[in-house]
């Protein structure tokens, strides 16, 4: 059997190399316990600057599309599933991610995973185009060709609809924040039904629970599977909450589109 006449040899560190070793360990940890928080940071000021975007341009979409997207439920940053778009008088896509692409935010969409998630859309759908506000229908009864066919008025119809409407706790709502309209609790204190809203879920878990949105947020899913009520907009954060809502309702919209 031959045998290498230089064999690799394995050693410690000499008592002289060890303070060394260690500084620079220290050194890297260091950097890597700074690292992960300011990146943190960063993505949260990155989102929280969209928050208020999302928004705008879901106003400028309805101004301009006559009816609102239905939400992303395959993060693809398009409305709708996988099979593109939402259909008229459904009750699907009514809450998931927000479509950044139909929104034409495509910078948004460019975001990470972990930032783009932390936002949940919901839009009012119901099973009749009247009052789908994802969908494109003649709600006035206009001649095909003329200048009120499929136009903003029909828009405008829908959401004058809406709001004369009893509440239906399977469609989009908000619940209190724990000031004038009561307890934030979706279940026992129901507020109102919306046009839309917008979630935004802070970086911490605020509240432990294992999900990135707090308290009544809770149920909030990315891309798919989300629930459907919101705390009200006005809920303080502190140690237990650190999320933030837009939430529209029917007669919001409807005086923006009115203006």
């Amino acid at each position: 059997m031959t045998v290498d006449a230089y064999p690799l040899r394995q050693r410690g560190f000499t008592l002289l190399e060890l303070p060394l070793v260690l500084a620079l360990l220290g050194g890297m940890a260091l950097v890597a316990m700074h690292y992960r928080p300011n990146a943190l940071s960063q993505d949260d000021a990155i989102a929280q600057g969209y928050h208020d975007q999302i928004a705008a341009a879901l106003y400028r979409y309805a101004e301009r599309h006559y009816r609102l997207p239905c939400a992303d439920t395959n993060g693809d940053g398009f409305e709708g599933g996988s099979g593109g778009g939402c259909g008229q008088g459904e009750i699907t896509h009514m809450a998931g991610g927000v479509p950044f692409l139909t929104l034409g935010m495509s910078e948004a969409q460019g975001l990470s995973k972990a930032v783009r998630e932390r936002f949940v859309y919901g839009v009012f759908r119901d099973n009749t185009a009247e009052t789908d506000l994802a969908a494109l229908a003649e709600r006035t009864d206009d001649p095909a060709g003329s200048a009120g066919y499929l136009s903003l008025d029909d828009l405008r119809y829908a959401l004058h609809s809406l709001g004369q409407r009893n509440f239906d706790n399977n469609r989009i709502y908000v619940t209190g924040y724990e000031q004038q309209a009561g307890t934030a609790d979706c279940s026992g204190n129901p507020i109102a039904n919306l046009a839309f809203f917008v979630a935004y879920a802070g970086t911490r878990d605020a509240d432990r629970n294992g999900q990135p949105f707090d308290g009544e947020n809770s149920s909030l899913r990315w891309p798919s599977g989300s629930g459907l009520c919101v705390s009200g907009p006005l809920t303080a954060q502190g140690e237990q909450y650190d999320d933030a809502v837009i939430a529209v309702g029917f007669a919001e919209l409807l005086g923006y589109l009115s203006q």
